[in-house]
């Protein structure tokens, strides 16, 4: 299992890589989270069946949930590629998102819990990691992004992976994730 937080100079310089492609909008997130997962190849369209879709589970796109708190994370890009070695296909997923705490005083990075879970066409998880994603933010500042890469997902062998999909969240439950299939498998 490989799962890892770029360092705030690698997450500079994929910006700056995303943003020299289109000097005159600043990447969205949506493209700096291709770039890091792509580490500069594009990353899969979101339509290719060769690979889950990948979603941010609908009120489990920030941290914490509610009224806040000291320390808050939002999801903004996801992406995602994949690798059919035959036996398995193995799915990278890149997150990047937004942090935010109350105050420059005290430590500067919180931890967020985040689920990442695969869910096959028929809404079952396949696949499910949970992880303490480490939010650093610039000393003195309070906000800034973070990013985070999951590496090596495995997936059973499958025709396709059109009706599969990713699905992210932050303290996600289990009761969240049979949701999330529902949700999933009802929206095809």
């Amino acid at each position: 299992m490989s799962l890892h937080a770029p360092s705030a100079a690698a997450l500079v310089a994929t910006l700056a890589l995303v943003s020299s492609a289109s000097a005159q909008q600043p990447p969205s997130a949506s493209q700096a989270a291709a770039a890091l997962v792509g580490q500069g190849v594009a990353a899969r369209a979101v339509d290719d069946a060769a690979c889950p879709r990948v979603v941010a589970l609908k009120g489990a796109e920030s941290f914490p949930r509610g009224k806040g708190g000291a320390n808050q994370a939002t999801l903004g890009g996801l992406a995602r590629d994949c690798a059919d070695l035959g036996a398995e296909t193995l799915v990278k997923v890149a997150v990047t998102g937004d942090g935010v705490r109350a105050t420059t005083a005290g430590p500067s990075w919180f931890n967020a819990p985040l689920t990442i879970a695969v869910l096959d066409d028929r809404g079952q998880a396949v696949a499910t990691r949970r992880a303490k994603v480490k939010v650093q933010l610039p000393r003195g500042a309070t906000s800034g992004p973070f990013a985070y890469v999951v590496e090596d997902l495995s997936l059973p062998p499958a025709k396709d992976y059109a009706g599969w999909s990713v699905v992210v969240g932050f303290e996600m439950s289990q009761a969240e994730l049979q949701r999330a299939a529902k949700v999933v498998t009802a929206g095809r």
